[in-house]
């Protein structure tokens, strides 16, 4: 008889236990409890017929000889129909338990993790936070719907065969009761080794998996970079470490597995001969012998379950703590008491700083007023802050000092959804979400958008033709990340999906640096359409249409130190003078 030992897993941290788990269990993942303690009960009517089959048996064979056992067989058999039938319901009612219960969590997660602020997800992994839905939900399931059930059935086995064994024959119980104890002190210190192997491959898996995110993600930067052999090099290296730590588990748990199988096969076989002898001596039935022999077997075959209980709360609190780092994160505070925004008609920066660090400023005394229907250019170096600047008017972030008011009023007086449902934001890189053409370009509209309005402003870009050209029109997947579509074809429909929303405040972040001259002038040409009280605040880096805006803003090191037309500042600012210049010089 082969007993197995699972590996232990990740030990948590001291503040973390058991009732934490019950805690986020019942008020994350809300267990249907009826069915759980029906699974429960079922379960415990199935040891019990198990255990009551053993000592059936033992009668059975005992009245063989004697030419009594066809009634016995009858009783036997329907035994077994009633063990089979709860074994079964009982399963399968702690399973849907556990995946009604682990697919409740993982939505109360998802959920959570969309309405965190942009500043975690700053500071937080991609991989890690995907591992925490997927990976550690998939720990907690296995904790209700297998470990736990499985750990109750094993300790009603070894309670019930014990107490059997016990009034079979005290004398070679005793054999057991020797036995047992001296697997455990094998046991517990290879299973505080085998935690710490665990935890060390868990750690390294999660650092495999968050690397395979970025890895995938960036697989056109790699082949691009031609870096193929150093990030191949990498994931050996990472998979090498997993691998190592996963050699050292099996090697214990090769040597363990054997030496309990040795002692509990030697136990076996002293009960065998010490046992022949009482039923030589009339001291012992033959199928009291046998029933001793089964019950032995279903008294220590399952201390594997109840060490995998304890395993598996171990591992099961540990991702507790995780997932409750996550949950316990403050969402977003959307402000739904404050006020809707209707329009935007002016936005004031009244000497605003802002920092991503306390100690360390991006924006610096930044005093700005902007008026409905003006077209803004914002330009300057890399990291000059002219991203966060239009972050802040996204309410992403609030100012660390100074003031933002919107229409005369502090913009933390507005609902954060009527701020951004008044902003039109297309950035740089553009990816797209997973679906169709349509789903994408009415991206968070709550208003239904007629087929013949997109295409109007489809073509408005020059994505009539293409869209002519493929055969599901609208409905076109646009694929993972929208790589189905080129990226000028990208930044279009983006600035399309932003037009949609019908904003009173349209920000482009070098909106047109994907396209072709042709194509950038159509979308000029769109912007020019656009109605006259629409504001507009473009980041630009390329300098060769700057003359069209009526204001332009240069940023220097978080500061605002220029504020005019092209000639005016061309006249009278050093910076944007040698800035502009020195654009036109390198082409």
């Amino acid at each position: 008889m082969e007993t197995h030992i699972t590996s232990s897993a990740n030990q948590p941290h001291a503040k973390y236990g058991t009732r934490d788990l019950l805690r986020l269990i019942m008020t994350h993942a809300h267990p249907k409890k009826g069915l759980f303690i029906v699974g429960i009960l079922l379960s415990f009517v199935a040891t019990i017929c198990s255990l009551g089959i053993t000592l059936m048996l033992k009668e059975f064979i005992d009245a063989f000889n004697h030419g009594t056992s066809g009634q016995l067989l009858g009783r036997l058999a329907v035994v077994i129909v009633v063990q089979l039938f709860a074994s079964v319901a009982s399963s399968f009612l702690l399973s849907y338990t556990g995946v009604d219960a682990v697919s409740t969590l993982r939505s109360a997660l998802w959920q959570h993790i969309v309405d965190l602020p942009i500043p975690y997800f700053d500071h937080n992994r991609t991989g890690e936070l995907s591992s925490r839905v997927v990976n550690d939900t998939s720990t907690i399931f296995e904790l209700i719907s297998s470990q736990f059930s499985n750990a109750i059935n094993g300790i009603i086995s070894i309670i019930g065969s014990l107490t059997l064994m016990l009034l079979l024959n005290f004398r070679l119980t005793i054999i057991i009761l020797i036995v047992v104890p001296l697997m455990a002190v094998i046991i517990v210190p290879m299973g505080q080794v085998l935690a710490r192997i665990s935890k060390a491959i868990q750690k390294e898996t999660a650092n495999l998996n968050s690397a395979a995110v970025q890895m995938i993600g960036q697989n056109r930067l790699v082949k691009a970079m031609v870096a193929e052999k150093a990030l191949k090099q990498q994931g050996s290296d990472q998979v090498d470490r997993i691998k190592g730590f996963s050699v050292r588990q099996i090697k214990l748990i090769s040597v363990l597995n054997p030496v309990l199988n040795i002692m509990l096969l030697a136990a076996i076989f002293i009960i065998i001969v010490y046992g022949g002898i009482l039923v030589q001596t009339k001291a012992l039935t033959i199928g009291s012998l046998v029933a001793f022999l089964m019950y032995a077997v279903q008294m220590i075959s399952p201390l594997s379950s109840v060490t995998g209980l304890v395993t598996a709360l171990q591992q099961t609190v540990g991702a507790t703590e995780r997932i409750d780092n996550i949950l316990d994160s403050p969402e977003e505070d959307k402000r739904l008491s404050g006020e809707t925004l209707t329009t935007i008609d002016t936005v004031d920066f009244d000497h605003v700083d802002f920092g991503y660090e306390h100690d360390k400023p991006v924006l610096k005394d930044v005093d700005l007023t902007i008026h409905r229907g003006e077209r803004i250019a914002l330009i300057g170096e890399s990291g000059s802050g002219k991203t966060t600047l239009v972050s802040l008017l996204e309410a992403y972030y609030t100012p660390t000092r100074g003031d933002l008011d919107v229409n005369g009023q502090a913009m933390d007086s507005y609902t954060i959804p009527s701020i951004r449902n008044q902003i039109g934001y297309v950035s740089q890189e553009v990816d797209l979400m997973p679906g169709t053409i349509r789903d994408n370009l009415l991206l968070g509209s709550t208003q239904a958008v007629p087929d013949e309005q997109l295409s109007a402003l489809l073509t408005q870009v020059g994505l009539a033709d293409w869209l002519a050209e493929l055969s599901a029109g609208l409905d076109t997947d646009v694929g993972e990340r929208g790589l189905n579509v080129s990226g000028g074809q990208r930044q279009r429909l983006a600035i399309v999906r932003a037009l949609v929303r019908e904003p009173s405040l349209l920000i482009l972040d070098e909106a047109t640096a994907s396209l072709d001259n042709q194509n950038q002038e159509r979308v000029t040409q769109l912007l020019a359409t656009l109605p006259a009280d629409l504001t507009t605040i473009t980041i630009v880096h390329r300098l060769n249409q700057i003359e069209a805006y009526p204001r332009i803003l240069f940023m220097e090191d978080g500061c605002i130190t220029g504020d005019g037309d092209h000639e005016s500042l061309l006249a009278t600012h050093e910076r944007y003078r040698d800035f502009y210049r020195l654009q036109y010089q390198h082409g």
